[in-house]
């Protein structure tokens, strides 16, 4: 991510179908995590999720893990997701089917920080509001503006939590926080957790179901911090630090400052990067793959996506001819440093806004007559 569109990892081309005007750009490091390469990502994963979500009400439910799980979950991060996303997945379903009576879908994405880089794992989740009629196999619209009591899911959430956290005391491979190492502190553990609250938000989108979409969207393809938060990097006395804007929601989601030192700054960033091949957005329901709903299979099912009235965007103009006909042409080269300091100095680089370029949000402009050098 340090690394990305520098100039260390190459450079790419774009070619102008019209009038043949070359674009040079630094190559972006591709990394899930980088604030760099969210855009195109951003843009994708929107346009896939609103062409599958069926234009009916929709809630947005936000699932948090208590403090005296923080700590657990970082130490054991794959196996806390998976019990978490199992938890609140059971929750759900379980109140579909009693209160509704359907078999619901639903999307799931895990956030694990704050907006102060604080440790704070939590579930965004996305409810259709409807499903598939489990006696008449037609599909049952709900209330447009009412989901379920938060406080009997909270139990419920609890209660399934506890239980599959009893079901590891027997996992030799869990690393367990200091004070729970035997089966007796672990249960007073439990004990104290059971006695506590669990929290649960849940709020229709009445019919704005797509901004929800678009921000769920932003940390599917990045974690904990963006570049536009950040203020200033700052060196005194040979140290660094970093000066960022965060909300601060106990004061009503007033803006602030924060600086830290650079190390703390890195530590506090990497604390949230994902396990590699671990899934940080889960589909339920007929929203899964092998379930997905389509149009005529099942009666009375809405028959448009919300996707189909969704914004498109356009191709970033020429800025010799103003067409927006692109040839992207991979050039993938690595190149010394001293070249690469070389080209940094005779490339432009401005910023691109548009969601369609899946190359980079940043791009390095230059005329035709900058060639890469034949080494």
């Amino acid at each position: 991510m340090a690394h990305c569109r520098s100039g260390t990892l190459g450079y790419n081309r774009a070619q102008c179908g019209d009038c043949g005007n070359n674009e040079w750009y630094a190559s972006s490091c591709g990394d899930r995590h980088c604030p760099n390469c969210l855009g195109p990502r951003q843009a994708q994963w929107s346009q896939q999720v609103c062409d599958r979500l069926p234009d009916c009400p929709h809630f947005h439910v936000v699932f948090t893990l208590p403090k005296a799980l923080h700590e657990f979950f970082e130490r054991n991060y794959r196996v806390a997701a998976r019990v978490f996303f199992a938890a609140a997945a059971a929750t759900l379903k379980t109140f579909q089917k009693n209160n509704w009576g359907v078999d619901g879908g639903f999307l799931a994405v895990l956030h694990t920080w704050g907006s102060a880089l604080n440790w704070h794992p939590h579930l965004h989740v996305l409810v259709s509001g409807g499903g598939v009629d489990r006696k008449t196999g037609r599909w049952k619209s709900v209330r447009p503006d009412y989901l379920f009591a938060v406080s009997a899911m909270s139990k419920v959430f609890g209660a399934i939590m506890l239980r599959q956290l009893e079901a590891l005391d027997a996992d030799k491979e869990i690393s367990w926080p200091e004070g729970l190492e035997s089966v007796e502190q672990r249960r007073d553990w439990r004990l104290r957790m059971a006695g506590g609250k669990w929290y649960i938000y849940s709020k229709a989108t009445l019919g704005n179901t797509r901004a929800v979409v678009r921000y769920l969207a932003r940390y599917t393809s990045r974690i904990a911090m963006s570049n536009g938060r950040i203020l200033s990097v700052e060196d005194a006395d040979g140290e660094r630090s970093v000066k960022f804007e965060w909300k601060n929601y106990a004061q009503g989601g007033r803006k602030e400052e924060r600086q830290m030192v650079g190390r703390t700054f890195v530590r506090s960033f990497v604390r949230h990067l994902v396990p590699k091949g671990l899934r940080r957005v889960r589909y339920y329901g007929w929203l899964t793959g092998a379930n997905a709903l389509t149009r005529g299979e099942v009666a009375g099912a809405p028959l448009t996506r919300i996707g189909e009235r969704a914004l498109k965007t356009d191709s970033p103009a020429c800025r010799h001819c103003e067409s927006r006909k692109w040839r992207y042409v991979s050039f993938f080269v690595h190149l010394h440093r001293s070249v690469v300091e070389a080209m940094s100095q005779a490339i432009d680089v401005t910023d691109c806004q548009s969601g369609r370029n899946r190359f980079s949000l940043v791009r390095a402009r230059a005329g035709p007559e900058a060639v890469l050098p034949a080494t």
